[in-house]
């Protein structure tokens, strides 16, 4: 488990996350501020490489041109590298619709008195 500051402590703009994939690889995800999903890197085979990555990360998203490119250069992309990990994106899929059930159960009203 990584040791970090919390969600609630700080309110940012975003965040990056490593999530260990359940075929015992690395993917970093770049999270923004509303907790949505912006991006999604390449798997990393240790968390050491997954480390480095985020480096890499820091340094595009830092210093790096934003250049035009085509739907055929986004489907070589996708060739290459998955979009999400089907595992993952089921477990996902579990814990969205068990906050949403938890959501629609009435929660209990206490009179804190006045």
């Amino acid at each position: 488990m990584l040791v970090g500051i919390e969600d609630e402590e700080v309110a940012m703009a975003g965040h990056l996350e490593l999530v260990e994939t359940p075929d015992g690889e690395f993917r970093i995800l770049m999270v923004d501020g509303d907790d949505v999903l912006m991006g999604l890197s390449k798997q990393f085979s240790t968390m050491d490489e997954a480390v480095e990555g985020v480096a890499a990360i820091r340094e595009v998203a830092g210093t790096g041109l934003l250049r035009p490119a085509s739907a055929e250069r986004y489907a070589v992309l996708m060739l290459e590298e998955p979009v999400i990990d089907s595992a993952l994106a089921a477990q996902g899929e579990q814990v969205q619709a068990r906050a949403q059930s938890q959501a629609r159960t009435p929660s209990k009203v206490v009179n804190c008195g006045s």
